[in-house]
């Protein structure tokens, strides 16, 4: 079972000892990942011995893009709330040690990325996405294959993959993730820490966000 952990709620909470909110998400992020690091390690130490090519712990953070406007309707671009929340997650992993980002061809995913990318210093790197053609509403397992073997290229690192609702959980499940999400079309929340400690095996961590964190 993956660990939900509301950041929100936690926040909230802490507020009665006048602790700083927007401060405290990346701290609260930081001790999570930490305590992932360490169960991951103990895992892939026990469960595969030492070799010359051993796989290297990576990070994984994932999110569905933030919310769009209605038009146009085939590429709609960043609304004014999804403009404050993609600030807001540049915000929360301006620390989280991302050597590289992941997007979609779509206007939504590569506005949700520019704050922390121009931050970091780095480039997005935009995936194009392809539908299956058994299923024209659903992505093809290749483009999923093409972004996961991405994050595999960047072993031992942490990098952060911005998707859509149908994408972002058929990226968790072929990583291997020990429980493989529903995203509600309605929310634009949700970050997904995955820690692969192996290829096909991995712990995930869900955990929420806001516009004005």
């Amino acid at each position: 079972m993956s660990e939900k952990i509301t950041i929100l709620g936690v926040a909230g909470s802490l507020r009665k000892a006048s602790c700083n909110r927007a401060a405290l998400l990346p701290v609260l992020l930081m001790a999570a990942l930490c305590l992932l690091q360490a169960t991951a390690t103990r895992v892939e130490v026990n469960a595969y011995p030492a070799t010359e090519d051993n796989f290297k712990v990576t990070t994984v953070f994932l999110i569905r893009h933030a919310e769009k406007a209605d038009a146009p309707r085939e590429d709609p671009p960043l609304n004014e709330s999804g403009r404050l929340r993609s600030q807001a997650l540049a915000r929360i992993l301006g620390q989280s040690g991302i050597k590289a980002i992941y997007t979609s061809q779509y206007q939504r995913t590569i506005q949700t990325a520019e704050p922390l990318a121009k931050q970091l210093g780095i480039t997005a790197t935009s995936l194009p996405l392809k539908m299956s053609q058994s299923n024209p509403r659903e992505v093809s397992e290749q483009s999923i294959k093409e972004i996961t073997g991405k994050i595999y290229e960047r072993t031992g690192e942490a990098v952060l993959v911005i998707g859509h609702s149908n994408t972002i959980p058929e990226v968790i499940k072929m990583l291997g993730g020990d429980n493989v999400p529903k995203i509600d079309e309605q929310k634009f929340d949700d970050l997904f820490v995955v820690t692969v400690f192996a290829r096909g095996k991995a712990k995930v961590v869900h955990l929420k966000y806001e516009a004005g964190s």
